[in-house]
């Protein structure tokens, strides 16, 4: 009997253990069962973004069809005429009443399509059907791309998004955030003091890639609004300018019809050389894209550095073809000693072909753009006696900042920051895809120089495209 109890007792010990760990192995799988769920790569969070995938390709589906009917009526009716923009917004309409279509300022016989639901902006071409976009989206409250947060409210958050994204700073202008980047520590929390991202991507065994802790600033166009009540706002345009002394813009040297050439008091002429033009130096991937993506989603990024490696290099050649990787870190060095077709292989070449942005070499408009920002909102605290468009460096060969930038000063009053962007004006050189007309000397470099104390931050210099030295550096600029 007594034998009997004592099997009994450990016979229900074992199961009380089998018991716990039951509950045990249960709340971990349950744990797993919910991250998977709802964490940020969870079968919600995927599932959502299969739905905004889906929402698009619909939306430039219903485009395409448009498009393609009118088409096979004129093949039909033996007309060989190119498509017209009219009969394109006519043809939408038709197949959808909800969808608001325009004209596309500024670019003939190119139309707008904004659907009512998602508010999707896509550029259309009428003559060739061209797609561009979604270039805007995340107005309606309900769009998957429309976090509702403010920058401060983001910059707490402290974690990346996965797709491109729209916050809203403390005046009710929009940011929109490129996947893969979050809200910079040291970002202001309105545009007018400049709104920084950093980029957060990581490799797939969650190492950082070369690029993370890059930093970008966010350049807004169209209205932006200065106070909560959006009672006072000013206007950032789209354009290519020339500035005068006292930093207004010169309309006379600034037309740049026909052809966007940048009149010049001489024979020739500065022109934002399209994807197909043959000359020898290198220019913008894609500057009506750019120019499209800048209206429809209210701005663009620009680095906030000059471009940066890791490691200190020596002197680079033309046909070096051993380059190192690109990043923009205040703790790195300025990557100079390049020449300009290297400069935009680098930047284009900074993040893959598969994101949902794109990077390049700063185009002329950027600079511009940014420069007419940075000098409606000057925050600078050295001295002003200059607009910026007209500031000159504030260092000198004997700083020794050519590989450093001048936010390693320790005397503030040489520190070119503004709008927590640096070195516009100061430190190099920097490479754009601008082109000038004579054929010796198609590079134009932008901004201020140590080595020359009477070149300023919106200053052209025309340069030939071997030229490496440690005055010239560049910038990389991200728009989606």
């Amino acid at each position: 009997m007594r034998k009997y109890n004592i099997l009994k007792r450990q016979q229900k010990g074992i199961t009380l253990i089998a018991l716990v760990i039951t509950i045990i192995v249960l709340l971990i799988l349950a744990t797993v069962a919910i991250s998977t769920l709802t964490g940020e790569n969870g079968i919600l969070k995927k599932v959502d973004n299969a739905k905004t995938t889906t929402i698009v390709e619909e939306e430039k589906e219903q485009i395409k069809l448009a498009y393609n009917a009118i088409l096979a009526d004129k093949m039909e009716n033996g007309n060989k005429e190119a498509i017209k923009a009219e009969e394109l917004k006519t043809e939408l309409k038709k197949q959808n009443p909800d969808v608001v279509v325009a004209d596309k300022e500024g670019e003939t016989n190119k139309i707008e399509v904004t659907f009512d639901k998602s508010k999707n902006k896509y550029i259309v071409d009428g003559k060739t059907g061209e797609i561009t976009g979604p270039v805007s989206g995340g107005e309606n409250p309900e769009s998957p791309w429309n976090t509702g947060k403010t920058v401060e409210e983001a910059k707490e958050q402290n974690k990346p998004y996965e797709n491109k994204t729209i916050i809203k700073d403390d005046f009710g202008n929009k940011i929109t955030v490129p996947e893969g980047f979050k809200i910079g520590q040291e970002s202001a929390t309105d545009v007018t003091g400049g709104v920084v991202i950093e980029d957060v991507t990581t490799n797939e065994d969650g190492t950082p890639t070369d690029t993370n802790g890059s930093e970008f600033v966010w350049i807004p166009v169209g209205t932006v609004y200065t106070n909560e009540e959006q009672s006072q706002s000013k206007i950032i345009t789209v354009g290519r300018y020339v500035f005068k002394e006292d930093g207004t813009i010169d309309a006379t040297l600034s037309k740049t019809e026909p052809n966007d050439q940048l009149k010049t008091n001489s024979n020739y002429y500065f022109i934002e050389g399209v994807k197909d033009s043959i000359t020898s130096n290198e220019h913008a991937k894609d500057i009506v894209l750019f120019r499209n993506s800048v209206s429809g989603n209210g701005g663009y990024y620009i680095g906030r550095y000059e471009a940066r490696v890791k490691n200190r290099r020596t002197d680079k050649t033309d046909s070096d073809i051993e380059l190192e990787k690109v990043n923009v870190k205040k703790e790195d060095y300025v990557y100079n000693n390049i020449t300009q077709s290297q400069a935009a292989k680098l930047a284009r070449e900074m993040y893959q072909e598969d994101k949902t942005f794109t990077s390049d070499l700063v185009n002329s408009y950027a600079w511009d753009i940014a420069i007419e920002f940075l000098q409606e909102f000057d925050n600078r605290t050295t001295d002003k006696t200059k607009p910026y468009s007209r500031q000159s460096s504030l260092n000198t060969e004997e700083d020794g900042l050519a590989e450093k930038g001048t936010n390693h000063l320790i005397d503030l009053s040489k520190q070119d920051k503004i709008c927590n962007i640096w070195d516009m004006a100061s430190n190099s050189y920097e490479w754009t895809t601008e082109t000038y007309s004579y054929p010796d000397l198609p590079c134009v470099i932008r901004g201020g120089s140590y080595y020359n104390s009477s070149k300023y931050a919106s200053d052209r210099n025309r340069i030939n495209t071997t030229d490496a030295y440690d005055i010239y550096s560049f910038r990389v600029i991200l728009y989606m």
